[in-house]
């Protein structure tokens, strides 16, 4: 693997993607199952905090994405190579 260099602020634009992935994930799991989910055992306000917490992780996406480190062109050679390292950098 290839050695990268990446500013603190995209290793905390991954590390912000994980927390908000975990708090869709505590979300979902303290819903109703999808059977009662069904049956309307499923609050407003739960689908609604579900709703915001996705919301969270796809804006927590987009800016991990969208960050300039990615444009440039070594980058764009091997992302796959840089998305693991940048991975494990951020999770050191």
């Amino acid at each position: 693997m290839a050695d990268y260099e990446f500013p603190d602020d995209l290793l905390d634009a991954q590390r912000a993607y994980w927390a908000a992935d975990a708090r869709v994930q505590e979300v979902t799991d303290a819903l109703p199952s999808p059977q009662e989910v069904l049956e309307g055992a499923q609050t407003e306000e739960q689908g609604e905090e579900l709703a915001r917490v996705r919301e969270e992780r796809l804006l927590a996406l987009e800016a991990l994405n969208r960050h300039p480190w990615w444009g440039q062109d070594r980058q764009r050679q091997d992302r796959y190579a840089a998305w693991k390292a940048l991975q494990a950098a951020a999770r050191e």
